[in-house]
């Protein structure tokens, strides 16, 4: 079991104006294995930036900073304590952070022989009518799933719907989370690195039992994290919208990896997101009573 996270980073100070041009970059390995740790976490929220480290534990983010006495990176890892430093402390310090593995509190378990039902809690439908695209790694978007129930279930599986655009063999990061108390995604639920990548677009179940994730009277959040994956995984597609005077406008956007295909329905919203250094939020486009969608569902074992 990782015990220990350490990371090893290099600040270089480039320039100065209206704040400090920094370039940050280094790479994360384990303490014990010196193994590098794949898609690590790096975020200044005061900033609404931050980065993912590739499949080799290697990143490098170029920002501004306004206030190195106030601006706070804070380096994550799911499974590990979150480290927060101060910018002007960072500078001066060996610049190694050590995050340290949370504990895993194992609840006493009751053996009894029980029967369970599976049902599938989610969207559905086999052909997409929209998609979500993001426009750099990083983005974290996904649906809010009601549990039926009212009573706790355990997830078996996750499911996404992966749209023909982009590139669907883009390897992902499962994420599930707790409803928090603004009912916004919360606590992690699922405290392990899961990667995922399909071999083409349509449906992808990822079997997640081994980890014994719980599903909450309450609900679960599934998202899906575009990860860094590499270069080659960025791709242009042209994007029209109508303006104020009626006039048709085409314009080309740069978008990144994987794109989440979606569907509209009723029944409020379902779908949010975020991005790195930035709060959640909901996709509340309301059309006609409809909202998007996320093409997600999950596979729940319920005690009969």
């Amino acid at each position: 079991m990782i015990k220990h996270l350490f990371s090893i980073v290099y600040l270089t100070l480039i320039s100065s104006c209206f704040g400090q041009c920094i370039n940050i970059n280094g790479f994360f390995i384990d303490y014990e294995t010196d193994l590098p740790l794949a898609y690590a976490t790096i975020e200044l929220f005061s900033l609404h930036t931050g980065t993912i480290a590739d499949e080799n534990g290697k990143f490098i983010l170029e920002t501004v900073i306004r206030d190195s006495q106030s601006d706070t990176i804070e380096f994550s890892y799911l499974g590990y304590e979150t480290e927060k430093i101060c910018v002007a402390d960072f500078l001066v310090t060996d610049n190694t952070i050590k995050l340290i593995r949370l504990p895993i509190a194992l609840e006493e378990v009751e053996i009894s022989p029980k029967e369970y039902k599976t049902e599938i809690v989610g969207v559905r439908d086999k052909k997409p009518t929209g998609s979500q695209v993001a426009n750099i790694f990083g983005a974290n978007k996904g649906k809010y799933l009601r549990n039926p129930r009212k009573e706790v279930g355990w997830i078996k599986s996750v499911s996404y719907y992966l749209h023909s655009s982009g590139y669907p063999t883009c390897p992902f990061r499962v994420r599930i989370y707790k409803p928090g108390t603004d009912n916004t995604p919360g606590e992690d639920l699922l405290k392990e690195n899961v990667i995922a990548s399909a071999g083409k677009s349509g449906w992808i179940k990822i079997d997640i039992s081994e980890y014994s994730i719980p599903f909450p009277k309450e609900g679960a959040f599934i998202m899906m994290e575009w990860i860094n994956s590499g270069e080659e995984f960025y791709f242009e597609t042209e994007l029209s919208a109508t303006g104020v005077n009626g006039e048709l406008r085409v314009m080309k956007r740069k978008f990144y990896g994987q794109v989440l295909g979606t569907v509209s329905k009723k029944g409020g919203i379902g779908l949010w997101g975020s991005n790195l250094g930035n709060e959640w939020v909901p996709y509340n486009f309301n059309n006609n009573g409809k909202y998007p969608n996320a093409m997600i569902n999950a596979e729940v074992a319920f005690e009969k």
